[in-house]
């Protein structure tokens, strides 16, 4: 599930280099697609994991702060939502996550985590990751 992690950092930051400033009313609004093979942690077994995500883009000065909504499915029959968010402000850069997902037969997926950059080292403060189930 690490790849999780960080193609949704990868997506949040490619959403903002791909943003330009944008008035601190109106957020800019870029959409993203990302699929990747994990594992369920309720069966074991492997299945295909699609986030679409939308993020919304505020830039305030130096200070860049991103809102992400995502939807979640699985080839194993899954689905769920999420929410991300994004906070760069020059010294470092914050992104966590929060996915719940559940199937057919009441299995439920929590997966959460946080990702913290110190950027003037390069250096990464925090890297936490939980990909848990939840039972039925």
């Amino acid at each position: 599930m690490r790849r999780y992690l960080l193609s949704a950092l990868f997506a949040a930051t490619l959403a903002l280099m791909v943003a330009g400033p944008a008035a601190a009313d109106r957020p800019i609004e870029i959409s993203d697609t990302d699929t990747f093979v994990d594992v369920d942690p309720c069966t074991g077994l492997v299945q295909e994991v699609t986030i679409a995500v939308t993020f919304f883009v505020h830039e305030h000065g130096h200070v860049t702060v991103a809102r992400g909504v995502r939807t979640l499915t699985t080839t194993g029959g899954y689905v769920g939502r999420g929410t991300s968010s994004f906070v760069s402000n020059g010294n470092v850069e914050v992104f966590r996550f929060t996915d719940l997902l559940a199937d057919g037969s009441g299995n439920r997926i929590r997966a959460s985590g946080v990702f913290v950059v110190d950027l003037a080292s390069g250096s990464i403060r925090v890297d936490k990751f939980s990909l848990t189930c939840l039972g039925s």
